[in-house]
């Protein structure tokens, strides 16, 4: 006949699933815990933009509603390792009566229930409490964002006169919608200030990664001359190496292929072709004219009918 087996904590019978030859499953798991969390954890939350900090640097949120950002810094900081090292699964569960204000009306802490278990076996579990005292303050994108100040590269869009503005407000337009998209997926990408200048309009940017994008954006769409310069403005002490603001001038040729112009006032064409280099017309007498690209600009010019409009 067997011989019965207890637990040598609590004297209950042991069976099969008891995972050590001396103690149940419960006593077991209170004796060596799956995992330990401190029961305090400080966070920091910006309160424009939702990323969030353990210490000082920060890190973006994909949430929206600070509950969520909350789970999601606590998963980042403190679950994530053991999800990978010891193959745990965990639900991270609010204690809503715990959320307690500050005198701003803004959370100033609350409570959670961390369950934890094994993936290979739902039996080895382990609960834990967590405290957190949430920190409202601005990240540093979201502090120059608010400055209006700070900016890296200078993007200039201009036209030839003010009856060209109707278009270039359609870009502008353009612009602040990729830019929208882009601050979405990295908040490190924005439109710090716009200044109206008397033939377009300067756009200071928080980096010079966003110019080049916006500038590829635009390359898919619009014919343009494009200028680039740079301007020394500081000095980087640690690396030793000169700090630049870059600036990029866009012209632009508001004309496309299937556009009807009048040159120097006098001879109707229709735009044949545009790229890089030349600019092909042709007028009514089937006569071709070749532009270089550049020299275009020169030209006194009046787009009477564009190609969309055109029967």
């Amino acid at each position: 006949m067997p011989r019965r087996r207890f637990c040598s904590i609590c004297g209950a019978d042991l069976d099969d699933t008891s995972p050590h030859f001396s103690t149940c499953l419960e006593c077991y798991l209170k004796e060596h815990p799956l995992f330990t969390l401190p029961s305090n954890f400080n966070l920091k939350v910006c309160m424009d933009c939702g990323n969030h900090a353990r210490h000082e640097e920060w890190n973006p949120s994909s949430e929206n509603d600070l509950i969520s950002i909350i789970k999601e810094a606590i998963f980042d900081y403190l679950l994530k390792s053991l999800v990978k090292k010891q193959g745990l699964e965990f639900n991270i569960i609010l204690d809503e009566n715990s959320i307690k204000y500050n005198s701003k009306k803004r959370i100033d802490s609350l409570e959670f229930e961390i369950a934890g278990s094994l993936k290979t076996n739902k039996m080895m579990r382990h609960v834990e409490r967590l405290r957190v005292r949430i920190h409202h303050d601005l990240c540093e994108n979201c502090t120059k964002l608010r400055s209006g100040m700070y900016y890296k590269s200078i993007l200039q869009l201009r036209v030839d006169d003010a009856s060209y503005f109707p278009f270039l407000s359609k870009v502008i337009n353009q612009v602040q919608q990729f830019v929208e998209k882009q601050f979405k997926q990295d908040h490190g990408q924005y439109i710090v200030k716009m200044e109206d200048k008397e033939r377009g309009v300067n756009l200071y940017l928080s980096s010079n990664e966003l110019m080049n994008h916006i500038i590829s954006f635009l390359k898919n769409q619009y014919h343009f001359l494009l200028k680039r310069s740079k301007k020394l403005v500081g000095r980087d002490i640690q690396k030793g190496k000169n700090l630049y603001r870059l600036t990029s001038l866009l012209k632009f040729l508001p004309i496309q292929k299937g556009d009807i112009v009048i040159i120097d006032r006098t001879d109707e064409y229709v735009v044949v072709n545009i790229s890089k280099k030349i600019i092909v017309l042709r007028n009514k007498a089937g006569m071709k004219l070749v532009k270089n690209f550049e020299d275009f600009f020169k030209l006194k010019y009046n787009i009477i009918r564009h190609a969309e409009s055109s029967s």
